[in-house]
């Protein structure tokens, strides 16, 4: 119990820290907006709202008289259900990332099949030969060029691609790959905001010196934020794949934020780190 107790004060000093630097970070932004924010700053604005809402009640609770006998051994039980990343081991980091990231990748192949039925959509032959390629290389086992990606990055600026053109079952998959909620009443608009925030971070790491100025740590989360399993991968590897990812989030604008949410298919769809937790 004591073990426990000293872990729970120990998370709770880590979530004050944050919050503290969370509540600095909504001055800074409403003093120099958004686009001056790092990218620490960004992942900590987009992750602290749903910590509090998540953790808040569990330390309300824990402030009751005598309630500890009831709470530490609850988040002993349920530390995924109950208590945020800053009151985890290491070992409940890795395994929880694979449980939230195996729950996003089960939406990949239906998103997949979306994307594929949109083909005789196109009009533009030359531009349908070779989005036809494309899936076709998706669909072997493949990833396509980022750059035979590109080539055709009009297709996500209007039909049948683009955010305001996506039917409602296609969207629900983005949704799902993304980790958002599938039963917003606000898809069109969750999705966009998902956009420009995964912009936003693209922007700060190229800008901060690329991936080489990053942590293990924020490779990791950089990547499963992205859609792709980072767990047993190499830091060279993890490097190379998220510059990639960059590559590709650097011919996106405003017209063209679709692209960035499909880009998990296009970078990970076949990659084994991901199959191998759809088919373990």
């Amino acid at each position: 119990m004591m073990q426990l107790y000293r872990n729970f004060s120990n998370g709770i000093k880590y979530f004050y820290s944050d919050l503290q630097k969370y509540l600095s970070i909504l001055v800074k932004q409403n003093v120099e907006g958004l686009d001056n924010l790092t990218r620490q700053e960004i992942q900590l604005a987009y992750t602290m709202p749903k910590d509090l809402k998540k953790i808040l009640p569990v330390i309300l609770i824990s402030l009751i008289p005598f309630s500890n006998y009831i709470i530490m051994p609850s988040v002993f039980l349920f530390p995924r259900q109950l208590l945020t990343h800053h009151f985890w081991t290491p070992e409940q980091k890795a395994s929880f990332m694979i449980y939230f990231h195996k729950k996003r990748f089960k939406h990949s192949r239906p998103l997949f099949y979306c994307m594929e039925s949109k083909i005789n959509y196109i009009n533009n032959e030359l531009l349908k030969i070779k989005w036809n390629g494309i899936i076709a290389c998706l669909g072997s086992g493949e990833h396509p060029t980022i750059q035979n990606v590109i080539s055709c990055i009009t297709l996500f600026k209007s039909s049948p691609y683009s955010m305001n053109t996506l039917e409602h079952k296609h969207m629900k998959k983005l949704l799902g790959i993304h980790g958002l909620s599938m039963w917003t009443p606000f898809r069109r608009r969750r999705l966009i905001e998902r956009a420009i925030l995964l912009k936003r971070m693209d922007d700060a790491i190229v800008k901060e010196g690329g991936v080489d100025n990053m942590s293990i740590e924020s490779l990791c989360w950089a990547l499963s934020f992205r859609g792709l399993n980072p767990v047993n991968m190499s830091i060279e590897d993890m490097k190379n794949w998220l510059d990639d990812w960059l590559i590709l989030s650097a011919s996106v604008d405003n017209s063209t934020l679709s692209l960035l949410l499909h880009s998990p298919i296009f970078l990970a769809y076949n990659n084994s780190n991901n199959l191998h937790l759809l088919y373990k």
